[in-house]
């Protein structure tokens, strides 16, 4: 289970210069004028100073023929050209990162429209290097994309890139910097990770949780079996993200939702608003952003919802223990409500932190499973040989059975190496969360300065034939004779991450993973719709944090009798 990624790469395809009413011929001006200062990456104080007297003079003089909402605008400007200039000058003297001329204002955002940020980051640095430097607002960015250096930040720095960049809007949907995605660094995080790693993602918590996984693959695959034998497609998508959501939710609160589509929505709401164009995240500094920003607004509901909805799902676990006893089952939440209540932790925990920390686990753990499960399906639908091979293992291994268990996974060698090439064509997330710089540091012979963000994208790495052999194509194969493995230690495949904030909930991911593929591939054959030949299948994504499919995968599911295996 990732932890949700919420501070990422806006997403440039939103970012459209049409939304402001900037008149055509002030744009012009605008750049003529600046240009000379444009080109110089150090300007002096005095050029700086020259620059903002020359839009002052410019605005000044139209000031008398300008709507209001233009009058704002010019003011938004002005300001936010103040913070990039000097924001520029105060890094003169680092020897920072090869990377892209960044414009006024936008700084470097030009340089991601057009395509998804992982794949558009990957093309920069095969043009710039494993290290890049790119201005994305006010603060500077550092994307690295190479072994080498991911180990320096993840590792060698880890104590210096522990902290995680929080932008306005991510303050407010993480109940201002709780929980375990998005604490900063500090006792606070080490308390709540302690809590996370020794009481609810163990190994012994989570197999303990190991009924849940079994009793709903078994529904899921009910529900196939109904589906398929009248003929419907599956939606791949639905049915997993449904199955993600039973598991996961049932896991953390002790019960289903009684309407899961509408929290799914607003756990996509909350996703949608951290991760989408926002000024006022790009800006943080700038108080008139904040005050006009309807971005902060729309936070502050979804925040409020999700509240909400955990206020009544606490209320209804505390009925069910004072009417059951404390012999109930614990789940994720009554481990959290018992800490909470006892109030002996040195560091205590209050019902918002409980809450942002059941929100980290439900929204990771869904969105994870999930999506890699769709595309492990995928993959093998349009690798024949791939799928048959799985199937043939499983089928052979447990034949006869009714049912897949967890106890049988442990012999299913080649299914392990299906999911392994499967995250890292697909990590989950292709950008890992991003870090903070808390001093200034030196990573692979660059400077990297005290407030940068910091992003691992994983997604290149993985894709680098300079560590891979035939890195597009999939081949569970490659990893039967190598130790390479996700467990945070090989940095060609970190999928969850590495170093003191890794993903905490990475077990408890992969258990429901590795159950639901065996199902999956024990219980149904399964086929293309009509003529769609296995190479047609969209492989597009989505721009979304944990990368989806643009399309849901659609297949036919033929029963497979265990006794005829």
């Amino acid at each position: 289970m990732a932890e949700p990624h919420c501070q990422y790469i806006p997403s440039a395809t939103l970012f459209h210069f049409q939304q402001f009413p900037f008149p055509k011929q002030m744009f012009e001006c605008y750049f003529t004028i600046l240009n000379p200062f444009l080109v110089n990456t150090s300007p002096t104080n005095t050029e700086i100073y020259q620059a903002l007297s020359i839009v002052l003079s410019i605005t000044s003089r139209l000031m008398d023929f300008l709507l209001p909402y233009t009058v704002m605008f010019f003011s938004i400007i002005i300001l936010l050209l103040s913070t990039f200039l000097l924001k520029r000058s105060a890094l003169k003297n680092l020897r920072l990162p090869p990377g892209p001329w960044p414009l006024p204002i936008i700084g470097n955002l030009h340089c991601l429209i057009g395509s998804l940020p992982h794949r558009a980051l990957r093309d920069l640095s095969q043009q710039y290097g494993p290290l890049l430097l790119l201005q994305l607002g006010e603060t500077p960015t550092i994307i690295a994309s190479s072994i080498e250096a991911s180990r320096e930040i993840l590792t060698t720095h880890d104590v210096n890139f522990a902290s995680r960049p929080i932008s306005p809007t991510v303050h407010i949907l993480s109940g201002g910097g709780k929980g375990i995605a998005f604490s900063s660094y500090g006792e606070y995080w080490r308390h709540v990770r302690k809590i996370c790693v020794v009481e609810l993602l163990s190994n012994k918590r989570v197999q303990s949780f190991r009924p849940i996984r079994e009793e709903e693959v078994n529904n899921l695959v009910r529900n196939i079996y109904t589906s398929a034998s009248s003929g419907q497609f599956i939606n791949l998508h639905e049915v997993l993200t449904m199955l993600a959501n039973d598991i996961t939710v049932k896991t953390v609160v002790g019960s289903k939702c009684k309407d899961p589509d509408v929290f799914l929505k607003e756990l996509d709401n909350i996703v949608e608003i951290a991760t989408g164009f926002s000024l006022v995240d790009l800006y943080p500094s700038s108080w008139l952003l904040r005050l006009i920003s309807k971005r902060l607004d729309d936070a502050k509901r979804c925040h409020k919802k999700v509240c909400q909805f955990f206020d009544g799902i606490i209320r209804q676990q505390r009925e069910r223990k004072s009417t059951r006893g404390d012999g109930v089952s614990e789940d994720f939440l009554s481990v959290l409500l018992r800490i909470h209540d006892e109030d002996n932790e040195k560091i205590p925990i209050d019902i918002n932190d409980v809450k942002a920390i059941i929100t980290d686990m439900v929204a990771g753990g869904i969105e994870t499973t999930s999506r890699t499960l769709e595309w492990a399906m995928t993959e093998l639908i349009r690798n024949y040989r791939v799928m048959r091979k799985a199937q043939t293992e499983v089928r052979e291994l447990l034949k006869g059975c009714a049912t897949v268990s967890e106890s049988d996974l442990v012999r299913l060698n080649y299914l392990h190496l299906v999911i392994k090439e499967t995250l890292r064509l697909h990590p989950p997330l292709p950008l890992l969360v991003p870090r903070q710089c808390s001093e200034t540091c030196r990573i692979i012979g660059y400077d990297i300065p005290k407030g940068a963000t910091v992003i691992v994208n994983m997604w290149a790495i993985g894709r680098d034939p300079q560590y891979w052999e035939d890195p597009e194509e999939f081949k569970p194969e490659r990893f039967a004779t190598s130790n390479v493995d996700f467990r945070g230690t090989d940095f060609q495949f970190l999928p969850f991450g590495s170093g003191r904030r890794m993903c905490p909930g990475m077990s408890f991911g992969l258990a429901s993973l590795e159950l639901a593929l065996a199902a999956l591939l024990y219980h149904f054959d399964w086929k293309l719709p009509g003529n769609v030949k296995p190479e047609d299948v969209d492989m597009s994504e989505a721009p979304y944090v944990i990368v989806r499919k643009k399309t849901p995968l659609l297949l036919h599911a033929v029963r497979h009798e265990p006794d005829s295996a």
